[in-house]
């Protein structure tokens, strides 16, 4: 899943990463407004977003991501994210109505975060960052397939794969206003093999990389 996005968040991320890393070397005052040193975060994850349609149907993608950052020195944070892409989508023609919401992919993360490039006053998560990830992602794969099933003969089933990771990141993460934040980053780590729900782990180790956008609300 890192590779499907990594073009489309990086042509969108580059400009904003860059534009937020200006932005974060005036914005140090936003310690004093922020001193607790646990930040609990709602959103989304912009570069996942998709909304596609013709004449005969539509589908909609939906993705929540919801985490924790909790500072253990001014520079120094532990975070925690999970994240799903909930999927809607209708047909026309012989598949009728609406289909129900489905979950077509989920993560989770934990990683370290160092914040630099700022006066380290207080324990205010804010500024420009480097970050050491572990993560591990699922995914509904779109080709499906027929699989033997004990008493039943045959079915068709939609496999996924689960994919771990370790990533190393560079980002910013800054309030835009009242309790709206955004967070930018980017990087490339190593994927570990896959595991596919009906078959045994790929064998193969692979490099991926991610670019992320993602706007939340903070608390």
């Amino acid at each position: 899943m890192p590779q499907r996005y990594f073009l489309k968040g990086l042509l969108l991320g580059a400009g904003l990463l860059a534009a937020g890393a200006v932005h974060a070397q005036q914005l140090a005052p936003d310690s004093v407004r922020h001193p607790h040193p646990l930040l609990f975060k709602a959103g989304l994850r912009l570069t996942h977003f998709r909304y596609a349609h013709d004449s005969k149907s539509w589908q909609f993608l939906l993705p929540l991501s919801l985490g924790a950052e909790f500072r253990v020195a001014p520079r120094l944070g532990f975070y925690t994210q999970l994240e799903t892409d909930l999927s809607a989508s209708s047909s026309s023609g012989r598949r009728r109505g609406a289909q129900a919401n489905a979950v077509t992919a989920a993560g989770v993360a934990l990683g370290v975060r160092y914040y630099y490039g700022h006066a380290a006053r207080t324990a205010s998560p804010f500024g420009r960052y480097l970050a050491l990830e572990g993560s591990a992602e699922w995914e509904q794969l779109t080709d499906a397939r027929w699989v033997t099933t004990s008493g039943s003969g045959r079915r068709r089933t939609t496999p996924a794969v689960l994919t771990p990771g370790v990533y190393a990141l560079w980002g910013v993460q800054h309030r835009l206003r009242g309790h709206s934040w955004y967070d930018l980053s980017a990087g490339a780590g190593v994927l570990a093999p896959a595991y596919y729900n009906f078959e045994r782990p790929a064998s193969r180790w692979n490099v991926g990389g991610q670019a992320t956008i993602r706007l939340f609300f903070g608390l």
